[in-house]
């Protein structure tokens, strides 16, 4: 992953083999407050200035596909509880609101992708959090979930 004067960028947290140069240098940050028409979606709080925060869902206690899917969906709720259009423009439109809906209301695995769109937009650019979500994604995965 890409670090440096700028931080992590988007584009190298949701390619797994490294940095999607394709998509250019604008942060997400960046595409998110600057959206189509008068809308702006933005983090109010920083996750760790969250109510809750050393209570908040835990993935790691997932042991299936459903159990992690219904510990998204509770760290959604707690997170901000975010519409499907807000996580679409909070990920950098990395993650279209119709797959969100598909994939939390769904019963797979995400792909990785998917998760690090969902982090990023649920918890910014916090790399404890996606640490923590992409170990108990690779568990899963890992126990062929």
């Amino acid at each position: 992953m890409k670090k440096g004067k700028e931080g992590v960028t988007t584009t190298g947290v949701l390619e797994p083999t490294g940095p999607n140069r394709a998509l250019g240098p604008t942060s997400w940050l960046e595409r998110v407050l600057v959206t189509s028409g008068s809308a702006v979606v933005e983090r109010h709080l920083p996750v760790r200035a969250l109510a809750g925060y050393e209570r908040r869902p835990n993935p790691l206690d997932a042991r299936t596909p459903a159990e992690f899917l219904l510990t998204m969906r509770r760290y959604l709720v707690w997170a901000g509880d975010w519409s499907y259009w807000e996580l679409e423009h909070l990920c950098g439109g990395a993650v279209k609101r119709s797959t969100f809906r598909e994939v939390l209301e769904g019963t797979e695995l995400p792909r990785y992708v998917f998760l690090m769109a969902f982090v990023t937009a649920c918890a910014g650019e916090d790399e404890a959090e996606r640490r923590r979500w992409v170990t108990a994604w690779r568990r899963l995965r890992a126990a062929g979930h």
